[in-house]
């Protein structure tokens, strides 16, 4: 570092020097001489001479300072050599009045006549960073002192003070360039507020798919937001006796779950897109909260990876799109990254072709590397990537789940509402819904559940039975039936829109491709028109209807066309391959996950013989190709789900792959594969789990669960008697999936719960307690949004007999008064009121962030082992010698001993305090004192001999 500071302070005296120098210098003879010799024969006293010296230093200082700022990133020894360079190149120089007027007065022009006069070799960039620097002070000090008169320099030198001040002013003005400034960083807190601006009005949308582009209301992505669920690692706080709780989780708030670098997984139509949208709005207006509140005062970044296939992948600077790119700073981006202040939220990891993800896997670790601090959440599909695929880069993985009967319920609610839709509509869907069982199912996601929804507001009767279907009245619905209902005159029939854009579809499947540019679109419609004989239409005109008219395909920027959602895309591409005969080309890509939906939808649209050819081919493939064969085995017990017709030999031999390779899963892997086989998985699942491992059936619990269906709670019911933790565990995770009182009722009512304990993730559970007849134990882990609790359901738990609950706010006990309970672990609450009411525990603890000012509400209880928070100076411990029973006690803040009492039953005292403790006052007791290591004691070493000090931690 000293290395560093003398070469910055050796250059900023040397522009000083030359500054003044040539200042003083009346004439090209002058200019050889040095400072000391102008001086001399200017100034006769030596007074004046050294206030000219002074003057010379204070700048040569104020040169130094802005080096320092602007170089600090570089190491010693580039400093060193690059300075040394600097100044070299600086003392040859002309700097006369008629040079820099040749130079316009510009820096930027100097250094580069300095560059041209003195050749050099590249020297880095902290030598062009010094070079461009200092030739900025140089022309600013020269124009900020006063035109030189020899007969008044004295007078000048009189106001060397105020003349340094307005130098002092001039250069902390300059802009101070660096790496990620080279124009400084003036405008950027404009420009952030502008593209802030931009990000929250662009993307503060929900689109109401089902709906025409014309039919469409915009309805606000920050109000409509519906936060779903995932299943993934759970991150509490960490309270001062447990560790962070890292165990998998099923039904937590997915903004519960991010973090620093989030790897979210789902399924097509699940609300990938929505989340990030959801996020960059989010950030844009600084609204977070809860667990992602820290995240206020990040930029976001929206990155679509499908407009990137054809294209390299974006750099930094490219993240800024649209027209804000020709205002936006110079390396704005480069900073905001550099700083920590960036969010990344890259869409799409499957929109990208298998052969170019390991592209998109480098350019990510590329990014990080260079800007570790940056928030990133990344989407894709499951079938694209493991939940590891980013694990070496540091991502914690999360796998969106479907929506629960409540999610559900709230969907059909603001759909509805945005839509403008009379309540006897909604009223009509939801009764449907409860009637009929195969409508739950399709209900599971945002997108299908939003075809339910248009469907249903089309007043069409009789609501679909399965996807295939649902997809079919919702395109039939799209491309002709609103028109019609509105007297709008159509250019193409149904048939021929979908024969258009069948053919699109397959073109953007073929090609790995999600989007095309509206030229190659318009050159495959004109291709595709001379084909149908019965169209006269041009190209153009039915390019603009279908964009226009439909609700199918979109232009989402200008010149570039993709359907608006890819289900769109691989259903009429999977119609489109069977049309033209393509099952050779579908198996031969069997094995690509991006191909997977297409290869499903096409077995619904194909012929009995082309099912045959094609169902064949892929379980023959498996056969041939054992590292592929789990894969593709269970690709062909997906397609099941959609054939309608298919020769009893083929399905038979899927049958028994599914019962004798596939099911009962052996592991949380195998069970997430098993989900893309349907609800058709529980026929194959056993109605008893005893002759199975207790993972391999606990997956097979999550196998039943994730289906979600009525019928699945059937096959649960009769996994309910395992007494395997695994198993409970697993049936526990798949509560909030359904509906909740008849879960509790049929599933869970007689179950036998590990320990008679349940952890409870939402308060939505807390009334059907009762109903779950073997509890007797509760863990609570809510999330952040659902504190304070009301504790009053505790009345109908009469078998309760232990609770522990991570809690926020102010938490009234009351309810607690008259419970039986034996071991109490309430964490964290801001306060607890009403605390006289808690009965005689034998294991309690209470801890709470304020400080507690009396424990009075202890006295006359009975309680053997005792856990507090901290307590106020002013709280008096003598309480604690009127609590019987006591054996240990254990303090997890700051407490004064001052007003401890004599209790001869302790045998445990546990401080661990973030503050220093003084122990003196504990040296006439008998107990074993538990401290930790990393804490400050004061008096350790003057306790009395029946003290035991076990130091801990």
């Amino acid at each position: 570092m000293g290395l560093e500071i003398q070469a910055v302070s050796k250059l900023g005296q040397s522009v000083a020097l030359r500054a003044a120098t040539e200042w003083l210098a009346s004439h090209t003879d002058e200019r050889s001489l040095s400072l000391t010799e102008l001086a001399a024969a200017e100034l006769s006293k030596p007074t004046q001479q050294a206030k000219l010296k002074t003057l010379v230093e204070h700048i040569g200082h104020q040169v130094t300072e802005q080096l320092e700022s602007a170089l600090d990133r570089f190491s010693d020894n580039d400093i060193a050599s690059s300075l040394t360079a600097v100044e070299e190149a600086l003392s040859y120089v002309d700097l006369s009045d008629a040079a820099l007027l040749a130079d316009d007065a510009d820096p930027e022009t100097l250094a580069q006549r300095i560059r041209r006069s003195v050749p050099r070799a590249d020297l880095g960039r902290c030598y062009e960073l010094a070079l461009d620097q200092s030739c900025r002070y140089l022309v600013q000090i020269v124009r900020a002192l006063p035109s030189f008169q020899p007969r008044a320099l004295a007078e000048v030198l009189s106001r060397a003070t105020a003349q340094a001040a307005q130098l002092d002013d001039v250069l902390s003005r300059l802009p101070r360039t660096s790496l990620y400034a080279p124009q400084g960083t003036d405008n950027d807190d404009e420009f952030r507020d502008e593209y802030l601006r931009y990000i929250g009005a662009s993307l503060d949308h929900l689109e109401l798919l089902g709906l025409s582009m014309k039919d469409r209301p915009r309805l606000a992505l920050s109000v409509a937001y519906l936060s779903l669920t995932v299943l993934g690692e759970k991150r509490q706080q960490p309270s001062w006796f447990t560790e962070v709780d890292h165990l998998q989780h099923s039904g937590v708030r997915v903004e519960e779950a991010l973090a620093q670098r989030t790897y979210v997984r789902g399924e097509a139509g699940s609300g990938k897109t929505t989340l990030l949208d959801w996020l960059a709005v989010t950030a844009a207006r600084g609204g977070f909260s809860g667990n992602l509140e820290p995240w206020n005062g990040l930029v976001p970044f929206p990155i679509r990876l499908r407009a990137y296939v054809e294209d390299r992948l974006p750099k930094p600077e490219q993240f800024v799109t649209d027209w804000l790119t020709g205002v936006m700073p110079a390396a704005w981006v480069h900073r905001v990254l550099h700083a920590g202040k960036g969010l990344l939220l890259v869409d799409g990891v499957d929109e990208v072709p298998p052969h170019k993800r390991q592209k998109v896997r480098e350019w990510l670790r590329e990014l990080l590397h260079t800007f570790p601090e940056a928030q990133v959440v990344v989407t894709a599909r499951p079938a694209a990537t493991d939940e590891k695929w980013l694990a070496e880069l540091a991502f914690e993985s999360v796998e969106l789940e479907q929506m629960s009967p409540g999610d559900v319920k709230v969907f059909l609610q603001r759909w509805h509402e945005a839509a403008g839709a009379p309540e006897e509509t909604q009223r009509r869907l939801l009764t449907q819904l409860e009637s009929r069982r195969h409508l739950q199912g399709l209900a599971s996601s945002p997108l299908l559940c939003a075809m339910l929804c248009a469907l249903n507001l089309g007043r069409i009767s009789e609501l679909p039975h399965s996807r295939m279907e649902l997809y079919s009245a919702a395109l039939a619905m799209l491309l002709d039936l609103r028109d019609a209902e509105r007297g709008i005159a159509r250019i193409l029939t149904a048939s021929d829109k979908t024969v258009v854009l069948r053919d699109l579809a397959w073109r953007l499947q073929l090609g790995g491709l999600t989007q095309l540019s509206t030229a190659r679109v318009r050159e495959h419609i004109t291709r595709k028109l001379r084909s149908m004989p019965n169209v006269d239409e041009q190209s153009e005109a039915v390019l603009t209807h279908l964009l226009e008219r439909s609700g199918v395909v979109r232009e989402p920027v200008p010149g570039r066309v993709d359907f608006v959602h890819r289900t769109f895309q691989e259903y009429l591409a999977g119609e489109e391959a069977m049309q033209d005969g393509q099952v050779e080309t579908l198996i031969a890509h069997a094995h690509q996950d991006s191909w997977t939906q297409t290869i499903v939808l096409a077995c619904g649209h194909g012929q009995r013989s082309q099912v045959n050819e094609l169902l064949t081919g892929v379980l023959d493939r498996a056969d041939r190709e054992p590292r592929r064969a789990r894969k593709l085995r269970l690709l062909a017990a997906a397609c099941l789900e959609t054939v309608l017709d298919a020769d009893a030999e083929v399905c038979d031999r899927i049958d028994a792959i599914i019962r004798d390779r596939l099911v009962p899963p052996r592991s949380k892997k195998e069970t997430a594969s098993l989900a893309t086989i349907g609800h058709r998985v529980l026929r194959y699942l056993p109605n008893s789990l005893d002759e199975l491992s207790a993972a391999s059936a606990a997956a097979t619990v999550r196998s039943a669960a994730l289906v979600g269906s009525p019928e699945a709670l059937t096959k649960l019911k009769d996994y309910a008697s395992d007494p395997r933790s695994q198993v409970q565990e697993a049936l526990l995770s798949a509560w909030l999936h359904f509906d909740l009182q008849r879960y509790a009722e049929e599933v869970l009512a007689d179950a036998a719960l590990k320990g008679g304990v349940v952890m409870v993730e939402s308060v939505r559970q807390l009334p059907h307690l009762a109903r779950l007849t073997r509890l007797t134990g509760l863990s609570l882990s809510l999330h952040r949004s659902e504190f304070p609790v009301d504790f009053s359901f505790i009345e109908d738990l009469p078998r309760l007999r232990m609770i522990v609950a991570l809690l926020r706010g102010e938490i009234d006990l009351e309810p607690f008064r008259g419970t039986e309970l034996q071991f109490a672990q309430l964490i964290d609450a801001r306060c607890y009121i009403n605390t006289a009411s808690m009965p005689s525990v034998p294991t309690l603890g209470l801890i709470q962030k304020d400080p507690w000012s009396s424990l009075d509400f202890l006295r006359g209880k009975s309680v053997s082992t005792l856990i507090l928070s901290g307590a106020a100076p002013e709280c008096d411990l003598g309480a604690l010698a009127e609590v019987t029973g006591l054996s240990s006690l254990s303090f997890s803040g700051a407490v004064s001993l001052e007003t401890f009492p004599q209790l001869p039953g302790l045998r445990s005292l546990t401080l661990m305090s973030g503050s220093s403790v003084d122990v003196r006052p504990l040296q006439d007791q008998s107990l074993t004192l538990r401290l930790y290591r990393r804490k400050t004691y004061v008096g350790v070493e003057e306790l009395g001999p029946n003290i035991t000090v076990d130091w801990v931690g």
